[in-house]
Parts: C-alpha cells; sequence; structure tokens
C-alpha cells in the first residue's frame, strides 16, 4: 500500500513539475543540425535552433564546435526569405563569436527579441549557417516557419 502511495505521490509531483513549462512552438519544433567540416576541416560541430516565442525571447540558438580547428570563429545565419531550398541571394546575419580551446572546443549562443524577427514573422523560408574562421563548418539547408 505504502509503494502504491509513493508512486503515485512521485506522479503527481512530475505532473505538476511539467504542468507549467511552456508550451512547444506549433510551427516550428526545437531543431538540432550538425556543422560538417569544409575542404577536410577536422571536427564538426552542431547549431541547436530553438523557436520558444516569448514576449521577451523570439528564438535562441546555440553552436558548438567539437574538435576543430582551435581559434575564433563568426557564425553566420543565412536566411533564404524567397525560397524552401536556400536558393537565390540570402540575408546574411552575424550572429554570435564562437571561441574554441586548445583541443577545437567550444560553445556560442544569441537570442534574438521578436522585435528582431519583423517583417519575416508568418513566413516560410529556408536558412543555413556557417562557422567561418581558422575552418569553415557548415550546416544543411532547413525550411522554418516563423510564426
Amino acid at each position: 500500500m505504502r509503494t502504491g502511495l509513493v508512486v503515485i505521490a512521485a506522479a503527481a509531483v512530475l505532473g505538476l513539475a511539467f504542468a507549467g513549462t511552456a508550451a512547444a512552438d506549433s510551427a516550428y519544433h526545437t531543431e538540432r543540425l550538425a556543422l560538417r567540416g569544409v575542404a577536410g576541416a577536422p571536427g564538426g560541430g552542431m547549431v541547436v535552433n530553438v523557436h520558444a516565442n516569448g514576449p521577451n525571447v523570439y528564438a535562441h540558438e546555440i553552436y558548438t564546435l567539437s574538435h576543430a580547428v582551435p581559434g575564433t570563429y563568426q557564425v553566420v545565419l543565412s536566411i533564404y526569405p524567397g525560397s524552401l531550398s536556400c536558393s537565390g541571394t540570402p540575408i546574411m546575419l552575424p550572429t554570435a563569436q564562437l571561441v574554441t580551446n586548445a583541443v577545437g572546443n567550444g560553445r556560442a549562443d544569441v537570442k534574438f527579441a521578436p522585435e528582431m524577427v519583423g517583417e519575416l514573422r508568418g513566413s516560410t523560408l529556408s536558412i543555413s549557417w556557417t562557422v567561418t574562421g581558422p575552418a569553415t563548418y557548415v550546416t544543411r539547408c532547413t525550411v522554418v516557419t516563423l510564426d
């Protein structure tokens, strides 16, 4: 009997813990995109693209490099408003600077306020990321719906 009450209490606590969490973006779900080295660059990394659509943080991007060429990198978001395949002339948006340690590991992030999205809200577009420095790393093209 006591074990049953403990299980029920634990389930109730978990239920309450998740009840207060923010709902996921219904138009675009969090996406993890691999950063692959260009021209034989060692290592790689990841871009995590989160769209919270909150009143203070509309989107949050996290960038990591692992076993990359050590140094300082610039992250650039390429936005293709008229394309779903990353074709045409992009809007180039430098987002963050990423510094790796001696073994090539580093992390950076950026948060976008709702007003930064501007006229792109309500559109579906394609985007990709490039991380340039002592070596270059890129993601594949992905389609994002901004609500």
